[in-house]
């Protein structure tokens, strides 16, 4: 049911009422019910939303910057914004100041929600670039600071009795998620409540969560796939277990050990888990949901996790940060639904309020069978980008008469309808003057050398111009030569790697995905 107005905190307050002794979320031996999660959220707002210059002149929703890592705190954080009706905008960790110190400038925050770990980085440049109030949501007090940011402890703020979140208009938006700009200057993606609300509903009523669940949260929250992780699975009522960064090699055990019924994460997770050979037969037999999403997902990934996790129904989701998470969706069935000359799974079919087209340049569409570009049309569109309404227009295009979002993929529709993605245009790299496709390297790469985790690249490069290909696999050991050999069988000459590469730990973003510029400097250091 569609909601005039809406909180993403609802879920939280809905159950805190109904068993508020349910357990919520779970990191690190800490646990919180349902109904001490609704009330240090509503402690949180209520600080927030009792102080003088909490509204906005212009009528839109304070924005609330959340400066923390995954876990409970986090969590906290992020619902204490939500429920005062403000718009959160999560501030990943891992990056540097001067990236922080842009995001802040681009946003306008109200206030700053902080954990232990984002703590640790208000510098005095930080301190001086955040707005007048930074509340602390960790467990160890903050050392006293003279300046003109107050700095408030969560732990000093009396207790409250929750009262419903505050409510939200439907095209108020409900968060911002910023991403990598081609300029260099992060994109403020600017999802509305409305289409948070579709997507949340939607997506737990399609997966048929319930409130027995215990699903898996490997994402930070500056990361999109947080957002269903955390609130599909509190829509349902379920308990959210987060898996601590530093034990995601470990992630197997946590999910035995905490009798996860539901897995939440990218392909390349399970890839690296394989690759460690932790995917023993029924080694994850109480699992009976994984979703993956956020790249491509090998064959071998699928089959190796159809062994290790024998009761569960696996789905494959694709969709971008522009389309409010994922808006396709390919259930894993026998045999498996590949696109063709790559041993990767089918993007499927659109979710329910979603549509997906494959179009030329200039927006026509493709007959079945012929790549283009993939656009999005629907509820979960995005409303466009923070502060940049030349961009917003010319990657929300208007195509017959209705709204569109480019999603920069290349893809194809097969003769059955189902969609398959194969890869980023803006991969596609010039070799010695021919157009290479990287990821149909990389689905060849994996299966010649049996890694799930490979990445190609460009290089080296002159003037514009790259005069090779250099691949890695995520591996201890490679015989090159062999996998070379292999290749040539499937690729023509100008696509061969001049090099295979293996590494043990292969770099990955924030978001999990095979980090192709860190490894492009890892060639550029060796040189």
């Amino acid at each position: 049911m569609m909601l005039k107005n809406y909180n993403l905190a609802c879920a939280i307050n809905h159950h805190s009422m109904i068993n508020p002794g349910a357990p919520a979320v779970v990191c690190q031996g800490r646990s919180l019910t349902y109904g001490e999660l609704a009330e240090r959220a509503a402690r949180l707002a209520a600080c927030l939303t009792h102080r003088l210059d909490w509204q906005r002149l212009d009528g839109q929703p304070p924005c609330v910057g959340i400066l923390a890592s995954r876990g409970i705190d986090a969590c906290v954080a992020l619902l204490g914004a939500c429920w005062a009706g403000a718009t959160y905008v999560p501030i990943s960790l891992k990056q540097p100041e001067e990236r922080i110190l842009t995001l802040l400038a681009q946003c306008g925050l109200s206030a700053i929600i902080a954990d232990d770990e984002g703590a640790k980085l208000l510098s005095e440049r930080v301190l001086a670039a955040c707005p007048q109030v930074v509340i602390h949501a960790g467990q160890t007090s903050l050392t006293p600071r003279d300046g003109a940011v107050e700095i408030i402890e969560m732990a000093t703020l009396p207790t409250v009795i929750p009262e419903e979140p505050a409510p939200m208009a439907a095209p108020d938006t409900a968060y911002i998620i910023f991403t990598s700009g081609t300029t260099g200057i992060p994109k403020g993606v600017m999802i509305s409540a409305c289409s948070a609300r579709h997507y949340v509903a939607m997506i737990a009523e399609w997966l048929e969560l319930r409130a027995s669940d215990r699903a898996l949260e490997t994402c930070e929250l500056s990361f999109d796939f947080s957002v269903h992780n955390m609130f599909a699975t509190w829509e349902a009522g379920a308990a959210l277990y987060i898996l601590p960064a530093t034990t995601v090699m470990n992630a197997v055990k946590f999910a035995r050990n905490s009798g996860l019924t539901v897995w939440n994460s990218v392909p390349s997770l399970a890839g690296m888990l394989r690759q460690i050979k932790a995917l023993a037969p029924e080694s994850l037999a109480t699992l009976r949901v994984t979703v993956f999403g956020g790249e491509q997902l090998p064959a071998s990934t699928v089959t190796a996790w159809q062994h290790a996790a024998p009761n569960s129904s696996i789905f494959n989701l694709y969709g971008p940060t522009e389309a409010t998470v994922f808006c396709l969706a390919q259930t894993v069935a026998n045999p498996l639904p590949l696109t063709p000359g790559r041993d990767v799974l089918a993007i499927g079919t659109p979710l329910p309020g979603n549509e997906a087209r494959v179009v030329d340049e200039s927006g026509q569409t493709m007959a079945d069978g012929t790549s283009g570009e993939l656009v999005i049309a629907g509820k979960q569109l995005a409303d466009g980008y923070l502060g940049a309404h030349e961009l917003t227009a010319s990657r929300f295009p208007t195509l017959d008469g209705k709204r569109w979002y480019r999603t920069g993929d290349l893809a194809l529709r097969d003769a059955t309808g189902c969609f398959h993605c194969l890869g980023r245009i803006d991969n596609q790299v010039k070799v010695l003057g021919y157009r290479v496709e990287l990821e149909e390297i990389d689905a060849h790469l994996r299966v010649v050398s049996g890694a799930d985790v490979v990445g190609s690249v460009a290089w080296p490069q002159a003037d514009g111009m790259a005069s090779g290909i250099v691949s890695f696999v995520g591996a201890s050991t490679v015989d090159a030569e062999q996998v070379i050999d292999a290749l040539k069988k499937r690729l023509p000459p100008y696509m061969l790697p001049s090099r295979v590469i293996a590494l043990e730990t292969m770099p990955l973003s924030s978001s999990g995905k095979v980090d192709r510029r860190a490894l492009r400097q890892l060639l550029d250091a060796a040189a």
